[in-house]
């Protein structure tokens, strides 16, 4: 997948699907889809934005329409459901929610006091589980099903859910941070096969090398040159899988300027050198 703006496609006609995943890692990256994670067994860090947290068995997280996120399961071990949709399936063709953000996306497990806010989780918990079952079973008219669904979710998230109204003026410098990291990370994954710089991406981002590393790590997770390193390894990975081309000549197509290089970093990132992938 594209590590910058992912432009999702799915199995059919029908924008939604439902993915189960064991221990996931994936780079800071954005879409216009939405993404509820939902977290069964263990525990995975997430960042959404600039937050970050340590998601652990009942907790959710909810991707909102352009939200940078990433997952890091360096050090746990998790199983996670992922809801994803494009939101004109509720009505919201341009994103969802429309001129209001949650407070937080993270919507942590924790003891109810209240009756109502019992019910509003345990419902939220079911809606996820009724809409992997008819993602996989696809009895007649799942379709509207999940449509009808997802309409439930979103108006119990509106109504139960901290909100912050977005005022345009106040939210500027939040709106803009997020463009120019959106366009840093295209020009990354655009670029990633040339000798770009962390000044080069400063320069990309119009900002002082010192205050752009700091802003860089703070939505990607990661340094930029840990995250340039792992799109050229991902991409060099899928070369030697699909590819008959020497391992010399990926790691230079990959932006490596040499095999010794290219050998240590993949095995870093990857736990095991080239030559034992292939």
């Amino acid at each position: 997948m594209k590590a910058f703006h992912e432009n999702r496609t799915y199995h059919s006609t029908f924008p939604f699907t439902v993915i189960m995943s064991n221990d996931i890692d994936f780079l800071a990256h954005w879409h216009n889809d939405l993404e509820i994670v939902y977290v069964f067994e263990g525990s995975i860090r997430m960042g959404i934005n600039s937050e970050t947290r340590i998601l652990k068995a009942g907790d959710m997280a909810i991707c909102s329409s352009g939200d940078i996120h990433y997952y890091d399961s360096k050090d746990s071990s998790s199983k996670i459901m992922m809801v994803i949709f494009n939101p004109s399936l509720i009505g919201f063709p341009g994103g969802w929610p429309l001129n209001v953000r949650l407070t937080s996306p993270f919507m942590e497990k924790r003891i109810a006091t209240r009756e109502e806010e019992v019910r509003i989780n345990n419902r939220l918990s079911l809606i996820l589980q009724e809409l992997m079952d008819e993602y996989n079973q696809k009895l007649e008219y799942h379709e509207q099903v999940i449509i009808g669904l997802l309409h439930e979710w979103s108006g119990l998230i509106l109504r139960h859910v901290p909100l912050d109204k977005i005022n345009p003026q106040k939210d500027k410098r939040r709106i803009t941070n997020m463009k120019i990291m959106q366009g840093v990370l295209e020009y990354l994954d655009v670029n990633y096969m040339h000798p770009i710089t962390l000044a080069d991406a400063a320069r990309q981002a119009n900002m002082s090398l010192f205050y752009f590393s700091r802003f860089f790590k703070s939505l990607s997770g990661m340094s930029y040159i840990a995250y340039l390193s792992n799109i050229r390894v991902n991409q060099a990975e899928q070369l030697l899988l699909t590819t008959d081309k020497s391992i010399l000549d990926i790691a230079l197509e990959c932006g490596f300027t040499n095999i010794r290089t290219f050998n240590r970093v993949f095995k870093q990132i990857k736990q095991r050198t080239p030559s034992e992938l292939r």
